[in-house]
């Protein structure tokens, strides 16, 4: 992507626009300031409940100035973050998506164990967020029995059932693994919500995709690594997507960014020089026996893809050279 691009759909102007509207405040609720209307939404209390998009990138609750422009004096410390799996800040979205999305289509759920953005009109998510280290690993079983429906979502909307992916020839792929989150029972249950679950073809769910998540495991059980993920499903700009069940939207290809920071290290270190692993990969049959290194891509190239801008919370510069990048870093993993 371009950095005049970048400019355009991240300048202050088109930002303070997408706030008002993706936060959905009224009139009232702006004159009374945007500390007070997060408050009033439920956003930063660390609840395990709906809630409603960011009003901001996760960088500041005013107006950054265009990209470019000179600043005075040093620069502000990062407000403390809603989640700490929105440490990189809350994805935001661009261009003709974030024009016409309705509201209940970006509805941002936090949990103790993730963050995801809930898309009403596809039941899926469009992108979950999570922080992963080793002490995410313990010894707690997986859960057993049927995967669950998410009773956080908002009265009235349909909460999707195990029964919706049975017979459907998908699985149900996880973007939190399972096994990234044993440190309790309650934090590996958490992983079986349908919120957490789309529909991925078994050569890609057992395939690359798992691979992938095998990677990211060594990077932070063995290798002590901390590593901010991002995960969803492409849809390519597809209006009517594929369904099953009632009306689960089944991706055309998924998509993965990890962050990886060395050990002792924390989101103020993330420079231009950090290892970011960005990965797409087709969902459909014919690639069980695939690496994940051969889908290596660009932040770039997936931004555009989702209509999203991600690691928000960093600064421009830096945003601009990671996500410019691919990937040549070890495969790991097996």
């Amino acid at each position: 992507m371009g950095s005049n691009r970048k400019r355009q759909r991240k300048s202050w102007g088109s930002r303070a626009l997408v706030a008002l509207v993706v936060a959905g405040l009224s009139a009232a609720g702006v004159k009374c300031g945007l500390e007070r209307a997060l408050e009033e939404l439920g956003l930063g209390r660390g609840e395990d409940q709906p809630s409603k998009p960011s009003p901001s990138s996760g960088r500041s609750s005013s107006p950054s100035p265009p990209k470019g422009a000179p600043t005075k004096g040093a620069p502000s410390p990062r407000p403390p973050a809603q989640s700490v799996h929105l440490e990189l800040g809350v994805p935001v979205r661009t261009g003709a998506q974030a024009a016409r999305a309705e509201a209940s289509d970006d509805h941002l759920m936090i949990k103790p164990q993730y963050a995801l953005s809930y898309n009403r009109s596809r039941n899926v998510a469009n992108w979950v967020s999570w922080r992963l280290d080793a002490a995410s690993f313990g010894d707690a079983p997986r859960h057993r029995g049927k995967f669950l429906a998410d009773a956080a979502l908002p009265d009235g909307w349909y909460r999707v059932q195990h029964d919706d992916y049975t017979g459907s020839g998908f699985d149900r792929g996880h973007m939190v693994r399972s096994e990234e989150r044993t440190r309790t029972p309650d934090d590996n249950k958490a992983t079986f919500l349908l919120t957490n679950i789309l529909p991925q073809r078994h050569d890609l769910n057992a395939g690359p995709w798992l691979r992938l998540e095998e990677a990211c495991q060594e990077l932070a059980q063995k290798q002590r690594r901390v590593l901010f993920l991002i995960a969803g499903g492409l849809f390519d700009g597809r209006a009517r997507p594929a369904t099953i069940g009632k009306g689960v939207a089944v991706p055309d290809a998924f998509f993965k960014v990890a962050v990886v920071l060395e050990p002792g290290q924390g989101p103020d270190d993330i420079g231009p020089a950090t290892r970011v692993i960005a990965a797409v990969m087709p969902n459909e049959a014919g690639i069980l026996e695939q690496g994940w290194g051969q889908y290596r891509t660009t932040v770039d190239e997936i931004e555009r893809r989702a209509g999203y801008d991600f690691l928000t919370a960093l600064p421009e510069a830096v945003q601009r050279a990671l996500e410019a990048r691919t990937d040549d870093g070890p495969v790991g993993g097996r």
